[in-house]
């Protein structure tokens, strides 16, 4: 068995290294004294196609696989840490979400955009009282006429100020005695009605980065918006994780 890394994977590491260490790097010193993320580099990485790095051409991304995106990882990780978390939270914990478990209108609707790099991408399962501990989820999602209300709010999200989508959890079917199979997973647009969000300063790390709250006050939301079926977000929330913890791996 080969693992030697191929030509493709060499071209795109090198690709990710000259962005990181010229474009990024003179900005993080700045951007991590002033503790906000610089406006120009998520556009820059969605131009260069680092937003849809291994999501399939089909859905506007570059058709990568996944080694591909832990090199990028790795590469982003050596310049800041923020840049890293960034393309981990977008990539692997939203956009490799909705690709394994979105319909194909939703893949059309909510992935394409994304990986395109016209949309950008958060995930929304930390509470101020929860992370992945669901039977601690304050967040609920009660049916409200053909679609939904949510109300709650997350907290220590990364690109909170920046996102336009959040891969929402709350709880939906409290009735049940496993809490596992209470959760569900929704899309939310960030600038639906009841939706608001803020940065969070002070941070020890990742100054140069967005991290903050996002509170959603009786959001309505149709049907589609649900991602999988009622009392599958855990399992949703884990398989992101799972995508979420290599990225992490990748640049450590």
């Amino acid at each position: 068995m080969d693992f030697a890394l191929s030509d493709e994977h060499l071209r795109a590491q090198q690709i990710v290294r000259a962005f990181a260490q010229r474009e990024a790097a003179p900005l993080i010193k700045d951007a991590d004294r002033g503790q906000t993320m610089p406006p120009e580099l998520m556009p820059r990485m969605a131009q260069l196609g680092l937003l849809g790095l291994c999501i399939p051409e089909r859905y506007g991304g570059q058709g990568f696989d996944y080694i591909t995106l832990g090199l990028a990882c790795e590469e982003l990780e050596a310049v800041d840490t923020s840049l890293r978390t960034a393309l981990s939270v977008h990539i692997g914990l939203n956009s490799l979400a909705l690709l394994q478990w979105g319909s194909e209108p939703q893949k059309q609707r909510f992935l394409v955009p994304q990986a395109r790099g016209e949309k950008v991408a958060m995930f929304g399962l930390t509470e101020a009282g929860a992370g992945s501990d669901v039977a601690a989820m304050a967040s609920t999602a009660r049916r409200a006429g053909d679609g939904y209300a949510i109300n709650g709010e997350k907290m220590w999200i990364s690109l909170a100020t920046k996102a336009h989508h959040i891969l929402w959890f709350a709880r939906t079917n409290p009735e049940r005695s496993d809490p596992h199979d209470q959760l569900s997973a929704f899309i939310i647009e960030t600038d639906r009605p009841g939706v608001t969000r803020g940065d969070i300063h002070g941070k020890l790390g990742l100054r140069a980065g967005s991290t903050g709250w996002v509170h959603c006050e009786d959001v309505r939301l149709p049907v589609e918006n649900r991602l999988g079926e009622e009392g599958e977000g855990f399992r949703i929330a884990m398989s992101a994780l799972d995508n979420g913890r290599y990225t992490v791996a990748a640049g450590a």
